[in-house]
């Protein structure tokens, strides 16, 4: 199973931790890429996570606000489109002529504005500073 971090930056005015961006790290190779979706729990436990944690070594992959959804029966939960994160890196990798193995990826970085777009509702609090 996934493992959720939430990456914190300081607020500029009064330096207080905010919830920045939401961190799915898998196992090397576990990502199913042939499936149609993910759904993530909101309320799932993760750990904080600053600049240091951060790590060249693994590969990462940005979701971006298109490859979110919800579903109605899953209320506290979002989705990723596996099928349209496989379409930009395939696109990526023709366009940019990039080299790499899917099983090599072992993060998705996630902005928490648009975690709260696609909810349509402020999540910020339940990543509150603990």
């Amino acid at each position: 199973m996934a493992r959720l971090s939430v990456y914190y930056s300081e607020h500029p005015e009064d330096f207080h931790p905010v919830p920045d961006k939401l961190n799915i790290s898998f196992a090397r190779g576990k990502i199913e890429w042939h499936k149609n979706q993910l759904f993530i729990p909101l309320e799932a436990p993760f750990r904080p996570k600053t600049a240091d944690d951060y790590s060249e070594d693994i590969m990462s992959v940005t979701i971006l606000l298109e490859d979110l959804m919800t579903h109605p029966e899953r209320p506290n939960q979002f989705g990723i489109n596996i099928h349209s994160v496989v379409r930009r890196l395939e696109k990526l990798k023709y366009q940019e002529g990039l080299h790499f193995e899917y099983s090599d990826i072992e993060q998705f970085i996630i902005q928490m504005g648009d975690i709260e777009e696609i909810m349509q509702m402020d999540v910020k609090p339940f990543y509150e500073w603990r």
